[in-house]
């Protein structure tokens, strides 16, 4: 999972591994080192809530999704969601697409095809 933030924006990205343990248990997440500490964050769906979230408790951003978001999401025609009210923190959720330029260093095995790629 691919975390961007910047200033009072989070993004996160799936790729089809993710996507799908996320639609069998309802959370996925991943950390990343950094010294001798760790940033953990996880997306987790919620039946209490109505609105996309985010909580940062404990070294961890977790990021709640209504199951409704998270039902109409499932769909192969619907590539990400975000919430309604951004007057605190704007977020958004998608699936991963391989890119249009390739990175070398970059594995994007199980990126999602990139609708826009040209396949000859």
């Amino acid at each position: 999972m691919k975390l961007r933030i910047l200033d009072n924006y989070i993004r996160l990205r799936l790729n089809q591994t993710e996507v799908d343990n996320y639609m069998e248990t309802g959370k996925v997440s991943s950390q990343s080192q950094i010294g001798l500490n760790a940033l953990n964050y996880q997306l987790v769906k919620s039946p209490k809530h109505t609105d996309v979230i985010a909580e940062f408790v404990n070294n961890t951003i977790t990021i709640y999704v209504p199951a409704a978001v998270t039902e109409k999401w499932s769909s192969p025609d619907e590539v990400g969601f975000k919430n309604e009210n951004q007057s605190e923190i704007k977020i958004l959720v998608e699936k991963d697409f391989q890119c249009l330029h390739k990175r070398p260093e970059e594995d994007e095995s199980d990126s999602y095809p990139n609708p826009l790629a040209i396949n000859n």
